[in-house]
């Protein structure tokens, strides 16, 4: 009930001062509420149409303030759920008109980094009012800095200035990482976990069978217009959603383990069968990019996976055996095909072995706090490097040389420290939660597949530009850790019995 005083209006009007307790149901609150909700979806509904008919720049800007209040609405109503619908929503951000554009010279209010920026602030606000805890330091957690720092010093130097450069590295590395203490913040508890697993495997899924539809038929519909669209005789460059074949082979692979860490965890036949299926969708999204850093990152998490997960082996190992002599047997066929031609093409070798040359040589010229974020392409040029005769600055292809060349030293050593500490995190925390010397946590067995999934593959490419398999990524971490000190999850001994039979 709500009371209200009820004051004498004037004593000529013969009203003396009263106490009224006047009753008003909840159900017309909500009735009320209601009614104000759907009159102002009428409202936005009719204004966007009006827009659409008028005024179709508008339009757009409409529909990015739409999607990013209903977006902040429900991380209001649960930041959980809204987290996941914003890792859903971010690759269709560009082609659903989520983002806002400013105008050159004036960073654009995407969609990611509004939200993004937005659950930030909303947790910080939490935390500082004492409705959430902070989040329990690691290794890794303090390992972050010794890479942060020096990555804004070379992108304060970047090539095309300061806020360009802080701009790349914001959208690239620290966004990630912003979503990595977000998830360690948000998952409270295994069955968090289990939901953000699902979560990115759906959006994996729907990329993986965009990939293989493109790769099939050319159709892609979710495609960057501006890149290649063929590698060589009939194989096509996907680039559906994520810009690049590796972009999206990492995505992928980084992702594949969450498939058999919810196949062991399930009860039912139908949901691990569901599971299984969207682990071959994932495999076979990444065999369609014709990739092969996607290839050595698909091969290597499922593989991780299985030496660590001992029960595994007997399922994983005929599987590859299979695969190695159907390989074997076809090599001859392969071998003359496009197929054999893109996977054995040596060309794409030659280049990053010339572009690790330059970068080493343009190195030297400044070996601790290298020559500055974005500059390789430009120096490489001017010494002769072009990028297989294009008419295009070159890049290195490289991360690992990219973070040596742009930040020297400082930048590359302290990228390998945050490495390290998070892959001691994960070791420390399954060590210590085994049930035997041979069990780490599930959830730690698919972070490790993970880590190894994303790591190795870059070697071979910018992960500047895999944004999205960045954030997926640190997702999966911080989700992992977060789940396992909050009280762990299934060990190999102590899985429910029958959740384990088809594995």
């Amino acid at each position: 009930h709500l009371c209200r005083r009820c004051l004498a209006l004037d004593g000529n009007l013969g009203y003396d001062s009263l106490d009224m307790d006047v009753p008003v149901s909840p159900r017309r609150v909500y009735l009320g509420l209601s009614a104000l909700l759907v009159l102002a979806g009428i409202g936005a509904a009719v204004g966007l149409a009006w827009a659409f008919f008028y005024r179709p720049e508008l339009a757009y800007q409409l529909i990015a303030l739409y999607a990013m209040a209903l977006t902040g609405v429900v991380m209001l109503k649960s930041p959980l759920w809204g987290f996941r619908l914003w890792l859903f929503l971010i690759p269709f951000s560009p082609f659903l008109y989520l983002d806002l554009h400013l105008g050159e010279g004036i960073p654009d209010l995407s969609y990611t980094r509004v939200i993004g920026g937005f659950l930030l602030v909303y947790v910080l606000a939490q935390i500082a009012l004492g409705k959430r805890k902070f989040m329990v330091l690691t290794f890794f957690d303090l390992s972050i800095f010794f890479f942060v720092i020096p990555l804004v010093l070379s992108a304060i130097r970047g090539y095309y200035g300061w806020l360009w450069g802080l701009q790349s590295v914001f959208d690239a590395f620290l966004m990630p990482l912003i979503i990595y203490f977000l998830a360690r913040q948000l998952i409270l508890r295994p069955e968090d976990f289990r939901a953000l697993a699902r979560t990115l495997i759906a959006i994996t899924v729907i990329i993986a069978v965009a990939a293989i539809v493109e790769q099939a038929t050319g159709f892609a519909p979710f495609r960057v217009g501006y890149t290649a669209r063929i590698y060589s005789g009939d194989i096509r460059k996907v680039a559906s959603f994520l810009g690049n074949p590796a972009y999206i082979g990492l995505a992928l692979a980084v992702v594949a383990p969450l498939t058999i860490m919810l196949a062991i965890e399930a009860r039912e036949r139908s949901w691990r069968a569901l599971y299984l299926a969207a682990l071959m969708v994932l495999e076979a999204g990444i065999l369609a990019t014709f990739n092969r850093s996607a290839l050595a990152g698909g091969f290597l998490g499922p593989l991780v996976f299985s030496l660590i997960n001992r029960r595994l082996l007997r399922y994983v190992l005929p599987i590859i055996l299979i695969i190695t002599l159907l390989v074997g047997v076809s090599w001859g066929l392969l071998v003359n095909s496009s197929v054999g031609n893109r996977l054995g093409s040596e060309s794409p070798i030659d280049y990053r072995m010339k572009a690790l040359e330059y970068g080493l040589n343009i190195h030297k010229s400044a070996p601790y706090l290298g020559v500055g974020w974005g500059w390789f392409g430009r120096l490489a040029a001017q010494q002769g490097f072009r990028d297989n005769g294009l008419d295009v600055l070159p890049s290195p292809h490289n991360s690992y040389l990219n973070f040596l060349v742009a930040g020297g030293y400082a930048l590359l050593g302290g990228y390998l420290i945050m490495i390290m500490g998070l892959g001691l995190t994960l070791m420390v925390l399954g060590w210590q939660r085994r049930k035997s010397r041979r069990f780490f946590p599930l959830y730690i067995q698919a972070a490790l597949s993970s880590f190894v999934a994303y790591f190795v593959p870059i070697v071979a490419f910018d992960n500047v530009y895999a944004r999205y398999a960045n954030m997926i990524f640190f997702a999966i971490m911080g989700g992992a850790i977060a789940a396992t000190l909050a009280g762990g999850s299934f060990t190999d001994e102590s899985i429910p019995e029958g959740s384990t039979s088809a594995l």
